[in-house]
């Protein structure tokens, strides 16, 4: 058994496959939620986890297709690296249609979640739908497989946040999940703000539109570093270039190994990664050791990231 999900497959929309073992469990009288911490996500493909990045949900809320509450509860912490699992109880049995999703003050980057209603119905949405709407995200290093049976390429993740720490738009997420099921079509841009949703607090403003919502304000470009570690990158699908230039990105340093290019997040400043043939103006980075060198005429600079991490 598997669920499918339309994303962000690649640069187009497509079909990302859930397979069994990434849906939680029926539960009769609940429905149930597995959702993945992307920027700390640890498979089998991954040589290390970011810790520290894992966050918080504060309340789930589910509702019925007349958009009448019909379940909630789901607090708790999910760890790094890896899933949690929360349920919504229901004392009837009605049939979940959409589902908001609350962030405690501990920023949670999602990479996907999956669900099995009340009823049995399962659903799947991943995270490159803030990318789309323009919420803040980062490349996950989670691999899901495509309706083309690749694993070579990953969602990206949203990020949501309770206190809006770091200018992090997000504090609570909507998913109306029938609309995230079948044959894409366009951009997706059309479900911005109707089938995906997000406010800025509980009760606050919806902040997502069809034509999306204001990323940038007048001023200079404020740093969009998390932390001072650093995520490399063998995933083919990762793009430094895309990390680096997006307004909405959020996250630690990135380096893709696929293009050879180093991002800064603080300073929005792309450079080539060091070789024999390359020795100025260029990234030096020493596997996962921890160390890290920016060349610049000639002499390199040493940085110390707190850890070093591989997605393979």
């Amino acid at each position: 058994m598997s669920v499918e999900a339309i994303g962000l497959v690649g640069s187009v929309l497509g079909i990302w496959q859930f397979a069994e073992s990434l849906l939680p469990t029926h539960t009769v009288d609940a429905s149930a939620y597995s959702i993945r911490a992307g920027v700390d996500g640890t498979d089998d493909h991954n040589g290390g986890s970011l810790n520290n990045a894992g966050g918080g949900i504060d309340l789930i809320k589910t509702y019925n297709n007349n958009g009448e509450l019909i379940g909630s509860g789901g607090r708790g912490y999910i760890e790094s690296g890896g899933r949690g699992t929360f349920s919504t109880e229901q004392t009837n049995s009605q049939q979940s249609i959409m589902t908001e999703f609350y962030a405690t003050d501990d920023a949670l980057c999602v990479a996907y979640i999956t669900a099995t209603m009340e009823d049995g119905t399962q659903w799947g949405w991943t995270g490159d739908w803030g990318y789309t709407c323009g919420l803040n995200w980062f490349p996950s290093g989670t691999h899901l497989q495509n309706s083309a049976g690749d694993d070579d390429i990953t969602p990206r993740c949203t990020w949501i946040d309770g206190d809006h720490s770091n200018g992090i738009k997000a504090a609570v997420i909507g998913i109306s999940w029938p609309s995230f099921y079948g044959k894409p079509e366009g951009d997706g841009k059309d479900k911005c703000g109707s089938s995906m949703r997000a406010w800025d607090e509980p009760g606050g403003t919806q902040i997502l539109s069809a034509s999306g919502i204001a990323t940038r304000q007048l001023g200079p470009r404020q740093s969009q570093r998390s932390d001072d570690r650093l995520v490399v990158s063998h995933i083919p699908s990762h793009s430094a270039i895309e990390v680096c230039e997006s307004e909405t990105s959020w996250g630690p340093d990135f380096v893709s190994m696929a293009e050879g290019l180093y991002c800064n997040m603080e300073t929005h400043e792309v450079l080539p990664l060091c070789s024999n043939s390359l020795t100025k103006g260029c990234f030096e980075v020493n596997g996962t050791t921890g160390s890290a060198r920016v060349a610049v005429n000639g002499l390199k600079e040493l940085m110390k990231p707190r850890k070093v991490v591989e997605w393979m």
